[in-house]
């Protein structure tokens, strides 16, 4: 399965059926008219009885017209139109929900009706009333809004109600805001400042997008294939020997990826996509699922279209090259990218960035000679789809495309003359797909590797350390101690003072001897 991809499913299909791949066309348009085509078909075969009926009018006169028809409806509208014309069907389900009217296309090959009604051009409209009164409705041209809008016009004096078309208001139409709208604005603001909380830490790898992209690769593109063989076979073995091998995972995630991988390798030949959803199911079944899907971070788009999975691909792809390095048990250089060559070539569902990769793997991939040449080479191919999709409408307006590193992440990743340093980029490149690097945030702490885990421990005592030497770093319990020390000493100064007011307002008992004397 690849993505855009569109499917039909036909009317009252088994579970079972994987629905039948529709063409995407180079527009809208297209689009709209292979999904008539499709629609028209079915109908003519029997199915979709509910439907607005889409197919043309074929009797040769009208006598058989209001046959069957409802007596509440008061006019059909019959649309005049070109054989390969898509305008009557696009009007007819637009306005098939007017109660008291019916509408029917008729082609031009139907040259008797045509004659009958006195039509010459196409498309044209014409009204048919019960007592079989025929007359024609003008148009000022021939698209569908001017279609649309004419047989509006007539109906609406004639008194039949035609429902306004409402568009979605937003929240700034409104004078005042419900508490739902609040929310959902303040949703959103925090959501703002998370990302950009997110973007200021620089070139950060989260463990959860690495799980998650492996967990949507696992569950959802290789289970979509309902038979996996032949070299879609060795590639999904491939893909997954280098995920337990390379990837800085738990212990508990690699136990279940190795027990999944030696499931896979039970197999010889195939094994049905669904087979392999089971499997992972199974294995991936204690009290903490190793895989539950935690939302994207550092790969989240500000729009749920943007970055997502194929950002997660790129930095799964990346850590690979980059930790088998590290560990230094890469026997064949190609080793991981013949697995990513493999799994983007069967399983990746983006199509058009599967092909690009593919050819780009066909153009250079051979050169490569070392593992260090691998990572230099998915870095270069990153950079070249980069390059290719800037500026593009699936380009994240607050993620743009550029050259990676950046300036500011990596400053001697460039030379004076702005052409790479090779050397410090793979340096950069180490360090931020190293397992050192990568942050737990958002994932539960029992499933980060104790490695992993210390060295992200070591570097929180730093930050902290380095934000109490520069400024403020006071957390809920210090406010509360702070208020709870000026509440006391309020209290202690306002009892000093009530002391000081009741000695000076003291005035001294007197006795007869303190007038008359002592005797």
């Amino acid at each position: 399965m690849h993505y855009p991809m569109l499917k039909f499913f036909p009317a009252n299909a088994k579970p079972d059926h994987m629905g039948v791949a529709v063409s995407k066309g180079k527009n809208v348009e297209e689009i709209r008219s292979t999904i008539i085509e499709i629609l028209k078909k079915e109908h003519m075969e029997g199915r979709g009885a509910s439907w607005p009926n889409i197919t043309p009018y074929r009797n040769s006169d009208i006598k058989n017209l209001w046959k069957y028809v409802p007596k509440s409806v008061k006019f059909i509208i019959l649309i005049f139109e070109d054989i390969d014309s898509f305008v009557g069907t696009e009007v007819i389900l637009d306005l098939h929900q007017i109660d008291g009217v019916q509408f029917r296309s008729v082609l031009n090959q139907n040259e008797a009706v045509s004659k009958l009604m006195g039509v010459s051009t196409f498309p044209s409209l014409v009204v048919v009333e019960s007592d079989m009164t025929t007359f024609p409705l003008t148009v000022s041209d021939k698209t569908r809004e001017s279609f649309r809008k004419s047989i509006k016009t007539f109906l609406k004096s004639r008194h039949i109600i035609v429902p306004k078309e409402e568009l979605p208001k937003s929240p700034e139409d409104h004078k005042t805001m419900d508490i739902a709208a609040l929310l959902s604005l303040m949703a959103a603001e925090e959501e703002n400042k998370k990302r950009l909380d997110i973007k200021q830490m620089g070139d950060v790898v989260f463990y959860v997008d690495l799980v998650k992209t492996v967990s949507y690769s696992l569950k959802h593109e290789v289970p979509s294939y309902k038979l996996i063989s032949g070299q879609a076979f060795t590639a999904l073995k491939d893909y997954v020997n280098v995920l337990v091998k390379y990837l800085p995972f738990s212990r508990q995630t690699v136990k279940v990826l190795d027990s999944f991988k030696n499931a896979i390798y039970k197999h010889t030949n195939e094994i049905r996509g669904e087979k392999v959803l089971e499997y992972l199911n199974m294995l991936d079944d204690g009290p903490e699922f190793v895989f539950s899907l935690h939302d994207w971070i550092g790969c989240k788009g500000s729009k749920p279209q943007f970055r997502g999975y194929p950002c997660g691909l790129w930095t799964l792809f990346h850590t690979l090259t980059v930790n088998a390095v590290i560990q230094n048990k890469q026997l064949d250089s190609l080793e991981v990218l013949h697995a990513v060559l493999g799994y983007v070539t069967y399983f990746f569902g983006c199509e058009d960035c599967s092909k690009h990769f593919q050819e780009m793997a066909a153009k250079s991939m051979h050169e490569v000679s070392s593992p260090q040449d691998g990572v230099l080479w998915l870095w270069r191919a990153h950079n070249e789809a980069n390059k290719r999709l800037s500026g593009d409408r699936t380009e994240d307006p607050y993620h743009v495309k550029i050259q990676f590193p950046s300036h500011e992440t990596c400053p001697t990743c460039r030379n004076k003359d702005d052409s790479w340093n090779v050397d410090e980029v793979m340096n950069h490149l180490k360090q931020m797909y190293g397992k050192q690097n990568i942050s737990d945030m958002g994932f539960k702490k029992e499933n980060i590797p104790s490695d992993v885990e210390s060295v992200l421990v070591e570097q929180f005592v730093v930050n902290e350390v380095e934000k109490k030497r520069l400024g403020w770093n006071f957390n809920i319990f210090d406010i509360s101690l702070c208020v709870l020390l000026y509440a006391l000493s309020a209290t202690i100064l306002i009892l000093v003072c009530i002391k000081f007011v009741m000695r000076r307002g003291y005035r001294k008992k007197m006795y007869i001897h303190d007038i008359l004397g002592r005797v």
